[in-house]
């Protein structure tokens, strides 16, 4: 390996010096000689610093990023310079800026970015820094920091929603219906996490409170919860093909409660049908309907022509549950694939993990509304104990989507698309003891979800928003087909410009200016369809916000600085300071050494 100059220049000058340094001390061991060989060491220091001065940043500047929340003791340090932008509080030698982009175009010559306070809002994200960038996020607030919302959820079927709270470790979290009645009440885990539920029951959209208290039992927050509920215009169109049993017979009865228009094709052996009379499934039949749910047995025995039909159906369309009764075959796996779903494994049980229904047996009650005056009030209570269920166990891969879970997130319902339709498997064995054992309630949200989940899509007015629509915040609607308009709670109504970027999409952008309920409309349709939706007020998510903001800075910063090599630019600084304290320490050196050694020791 060859020596570079620097190295070899060092090692001369070392040498020399420590040589020099060694000889005083040889020649004297007295404090005078010390004093000279620190002044030989320094020279020779000073005289390679002077002939390779240290390399120093070009432009190494960094501009420091106020944003909400920064610390109001917060000064720019040395080789610093200090913005705030609009979120910003009020900080003495700020220069403010009106968003991040402007701050980077008035000051070019810095190297490297560092965000102070909660993070960068959507304004600032979009702007390519291309500079490393370093941001540590505050602490999240007390409270709310994380909620996922229901889903649209049909009559009649249990929603729920999970979230996170920061700092309430010990707490509560309370779920109060319209009405403040508390329906579920769950303890909050030692990370923050909760979940809670409920039944949904009037259609529309309505507001449900999420509260959560301290382990003191101090309220700490209320936060509204939008929840949708949805009723089909028209009932859900499902055959059920299959044999007769327990499961078939708790079907129908789910399908009856729920307002489903049920056709059965039940074939008892020997020609005999116990269904529905005159039920076929040809093409025509599967045109009109929303869903079918069929059992491995009967889908295996099915001919080649009958399954292809039923193939033809889904891609068109049609949602398919394929309802297990034993454990797969390599046949019975084969004739799934045929429709669209590509799954292995099904040959092992494994117990079904069953959360509570309820929190207490007052939340139940309310869940479940008023009963029938007939039945005792001790049938089907809050103390029954769960049923134990079993599931055959599916292995799918990301392809396969869970529709329903259980407690300790095991799959037991999911489906894939094929085509216009969707086809799901239901690998619970006897779920209909859920029903005999005090839990219809279970039974038949599950189906629902499942169901729900390949049903034919529906030709109502439903656009795509975020599952949060917050106050003061940009958000896209997509779904549109044509124009459209938004108007809000105090009847002003925003004219909707759909982005041509967005193409088939149909996506446009709005900016919510005031809580409450917004309806969206969209020009020409028969139905004159309108779609309600919420938008929560900024105060009541703050702490969400305060989350989202700190992890998306984080995503952008670490996206900055991959785009840089992590190397600023380098030059050698100028030699001059080092070669003066070279010349000073060398004559100090020079003078000092003819004047003590000079002398006869102890003068």
């Amino acid at each position: 390996m060859t020596a570079t100059p620097e190295t070899l220049a060092a090692v001369l000058i070392a040498a020399g010096a420590l040589v020099a340094a060694l000889r005083l001390l040889w020649r004297r061991r007295d404090a005078r000689a010390a004093a000279l060989a620190v002044l030989s060491l320094a020279s020779g220091a000073l005289l390679y610093l002077a002939l390779f001065p240290p390399h120093l940043p070009v432009g190494g500047e960094t501009l420091v990023v106020a944003t909400a929340e920064t610390p109001a003791g917060t000064r720019a340090g040395p080789g610093e310079r200090l913005v705030a932008l609009p979120e910003a509080p009020a900080l003495a030698g700020a220069e403010r800026v009106p968003d991040l982009a402007t701050a980077l175009r008035r000051h070019r010559q810095v190297q490297r970015l560092r965000i102070v306070g909660r993070g960068l809002v959507a304004r600032d994200l979009e702007a390519d820094a291309g500079l490393p960038v370093s941001f540590s996020p505050l602490p999240d607030p007390r409270g709310l920091v994380r909620l996922d919302p229901p889903a649209d959820t049909p009559a009649g079927s249990v929603f729920a929603l999970a979230g996170e709270a920061a700092g309430l470790a010990g707490g509560t979290a309370e779920l109060l219906d319209p009405a403040g009645r508390r329906v579920d009440s769950r303890a909050i885990a030692p990370d923050g996490a909760f979940n809670l539920g409920s039944t949904a029951r009037a259609p529309g959209l309505a507001f449900f409170t999420l509260r959560l208290r301290g382990a003191d039992r101090k309220i700490v927050s209320d936060t509204p919860v939008p929840l949708r509920t949805l009723v089909a215009p028209e009932p859900l169109r499902v055959l059920l093909v299959g044999a007769p049993s327990p499961e078939a017979k708790y079907l129908r009865r789910w399908a009856e409660d729920s307002g489903i228009d049920l056709q059965s094709r039940l074939e008892a052996g020997g020609g005999v049908d116990l269904g529905d009379a005159g039920v076929r499934l040809d093409a025509a039949t599967l045109r009109d309907l929303d869903v079918a749910i069929i059992d491995d047995r009967s889908l295996l025995a099915m001919g080649s022509g009958a399954r292809a039909t039923l193939a033809s159906a889904v891609a068109g369309g049609l949602g398919v549950v394929i309802r297990m009764t034993a454990p797969a075959t390599a046949a019975s796996r084969e004739s799934w694939r045929g429709l669209g779903l590509a799954v292995e494994g099904g040959g092992e049980v494994a117990a079904v993990s069953l959360p509570p229904l309820a929190a207490d047996a007052e939340a139940l009650a309310v869940q479940r509304g008023p009963g029938p005056e007939d039945v005792p009030a001790e049938l089907n209570s809050f103390e029954d104990p769960a049923p134990e269920l079993g599931s055959w166990q599916l292995r799918g891969g990301p392809a396969l989507v869970p529709a329903v879970r259980d407690a300790d997130g095991a799959l037991l319902a999911g489906w894939q698309p094929r085509g216009q339709g969707r086809v799901a498997i239901w690998t619970l064995a006897n779920s209909f003891a859920l029903v005999l054992n005090g839990q219809a309630e279970r039974y038949y949200q599950w189906w629902s979800d499942t169901v729900s989940a390949v049903a034919r899509a529906e030709g109502a007015f439903r656009p795509d928003l975020p599952p949060l629509v917050r106050e003061g915040e940009r958000i896209a609607i997509c779904g549109l087909a044509g124009p459209a308009r938004v108007t809000g709670p105090d009847g002003k109504t925003v004219a909707l410009v759909l982005d041509p970027d967005a193409g088939s999409r149909g996506c446009a952008a709005f900016w919510p200016q005031q809580a409450g309920v917004h309806g969206i409309a969209e020009d020409g349709r028969k139905d004159g369809g309108n779609f309600a939706f919420a938008v929560l007020p900024k105060g009541g998510v703050a702490g969400i916000t305060a989350r989202e903001t700190a992890m998306a800075t984080r995503r952008w910063a670490a996206a900055q600085s991959g785009q840089d090599d992590g190397e600023v630019p380098e030059r050698r600084g100028p030699g001059w300071p080092w070669w003066l304290g070279w010349l000073l320490v060398s004559a100090a050196l020079w003078f000092l050494e003819r004047r003590w050694l000079a002398r006869p020791e102890g003068n």
